[in-house]
């Protein structure tokens, strides 16, 4: 049996469009070359594959059951196509690049904005992982980078902290406590509390400060990065401990950041793997990486 991927291609244009004329204005070709290689494949499959009524071509069952295993089969035809299309549009420039969910609405786009002006023709995929063991084990497989949290250990890792925040209270604007200079742990104790997801490490440093001072907090919502945090707190649902540039948190509508009284905080850690060479690009996005942290 040899099926061509013109003929079930065909196939699934008359099955969503219903008719010989619409599939052939789709693909750009003739109603009769829609119609042969309709027969071409029945010719193949061995059993009939549409029905007419008036002008409407109606799948038979088998025809039906067919077109599952053929939309597969085009879906992946698709995607080979849109990368060898990505291939010869961007010379092979891609970058990929893996962030826990806290730098995924500031400080990758910040990156990433700043590598695009460099090479702008580049295709950058930016993935966000929620666990530090499966951005470690997709950096080590086949992203250039990953940003997280926390110190890597693995020895066949390179590291660079590019960011190294203070932390900061985040209170409703009109909370009892906005207008204090310097917030401590003691004035939170029975607040309703924002937490970051339990996955976060800084989570953990936090809870662990807490729970060292004998403080209880209301801890009643949680949140994956400091932008929904910071929303939560602006809605009036609690307030919290985040870690990141004052400059930003100065954005958040509704809600005030104000120094917060612990040996605390916040780092953004890029690493890559000593195991594989770094492309072109990505030693591009390094260089970038580095002159942020110069720049402070």
């Amino acid at each position: 049996m040899k099926i061509t991927f013109r003929q079930v291609d065909a196939f699934r244009t008359v099955i969503s469009t219903g008719t010989v004329t619409r599939a052939a204005d789709m693909l750009g070709v003739s109603q009769p070359a829609i119609s042969r290689l309709i027969s071409d494949l029945e010719a193949e499959v061995g059993f009939q594959l549409f029905q007419r009524a008036g002008r409407v071509l109606v799948p038979t069952q088998e025809a039906r059951l067919l077109v599952k295993e053929v939309r597969h089969v085009v879906s992946g035809m698709e995607h080979i196509k849109e990368s060898a299309a990505a291939i010869a549009s961007f010379g092979h420039a891609r970058l990929n690049l893996v962030t826990a969910p806290v730098f995924a609405t500031q400080l990758a786009p910040d990156l990433i904005s700043q590598f695009c002006a460099t090479r702008p023709k580049a295709m950058v995929r930016l993935e966000i992982e929620s666990n530090i063991d499966s951005v470690e084990w997709m950096v080590s497989q086949n992203f250039d980078f990953g940003i997280t949290t926390s110190e890597i250990a693995n020895p066949s890792f390179d590291s660079l902290v590019i960011r190294d925040d203070d932390v900061y209270c985040v209170l409703p604007k009109t909370h009892a406590l906005a207008q204090k200079p310097l917030i401590h742990a003691r004035d939170l104790a029975g607040e309703s509390y924002i937490s970051y997801m339990t996955s976060s490490q800084f989570r953990f440093e936090v809870d662990q400060f807490f729970a060292a001072k004998g403080i209880s907090r209301r801890l009643q919502h949680e949140a994956r990065t400091t932008d929904a945090v910071c929303r939560l707190v602006a809605r009036g649902l609690g307030v919290s401990v985040v870690g990141s540039s004052l400059s930003y948190l100065r954005t958040m509508p509704d809600c005030v950041a104000l120094p917060f009284a612990a040996p605390l905080s916040f780092r953004a850690i890029l690493f890559w793997s000593k195991t594989r060479p770094l492309s072109a690009v990505a030693q591009d996005f390094l260089t970038i990486a580095r002159a942020s942290v110069a720049a402070g």
